[in-house]
């Protein structure tokens, strides 16, 4: 290994130490007060040196995110890869991302706590935050093909095009997420887990697209 070589290896460990240090900071100490000083403190580096490899604390938390949403990805899409009928991919998709949101606190956090669209939008020509955004891209293009089979193969019929309606069902998933995890519903009105009550959620919009009465207009589906 050239010296060059070893120097990027070097900087990639580096990098992947720090990330390690951020999330134990940012779940020790809350997203929303964790500073750019105590994540040097944690990683037990220099300030300057934390600076050399994240801009800022919004890049370094896209990074970590970003690492998550790959991970995740790329989950999601052996699901996409299996011989299940559209329908079961849909709902192992969903399954997938509500295991991965349980086990991930930091994830989940900055999914359903955090104005990540406002993040994104305000760094320009950053490439961490390009690839996050290139991720996520991945990720709906990944639903994309679940739900564009299904209807291929006659089990979904959407009512508007293809990118709005994967982008209503990520919504709807996400948002029932966040308010089962908060506790955000009256008391008595429901008495099940939140396993259960998601997957019926899952089923609802599952049966939604199976309704041929959605499909308003075929010539909106692509």
């Amino acid at each position: 290994m050239g010296t060059t070589q070893r120097k990027e290896r070097e900087r990639d460990q580096r990098r992947r130490d720090i990330l390690s240090s951020a999330r134990a900071a940012f779940l020790k100490h809350g997203i929303a007060t964790t500073t750019m000083e105590r994540i040097a403190q944690e990683a037990e580096l220099a300030k300057g040196t934390l600076y050399l490899y994240f801009r800022n604390r919004e890049e370094l938390l896209m990074g970590l995110l970003a690492d998550d949403l790959r991970t995740l990805t790329e989950s999601i899409n052996v699901v996409t890869e299996s011989p299940l009928s559209p329908p079961e991919k849909l709902e192992r998709a969903f399954t997938t991302f509500h295991s991965y949101s349980q086990e991930n606190v930091f994830f989940y956090q900055m999914m359903t706590h955090t104005n990540v669209g406002l993040m994104v939008s305000s760094v320009t020509e950053n490439p961490v935050i390009a690839e996050f955004v290139a991720i996520n891209e991945q990720l709906i293009r990944i639903v994309e093909t679940i739900v564009d089979q299904g209807v291929r193969e006659g089990y979904f019929h959407l009512h508007g095009p293809i990118r709005r309606v994967v982008a209503e069902i990520i919504i709807a998933m996400k948002g029932s997420v966040m308010i089962l995890r908060n506790n955000l519903i009256p008391p008595g009105w429901v008495n099940d887990t939140e396993e259960i009550i998601l997957g019926d959620i899952v089923k609802l919009i599952i049966r939604g697209l199976q309704s041929r009465g959605s499909a308003t207009d075929t010539g909106k589906q692509s």
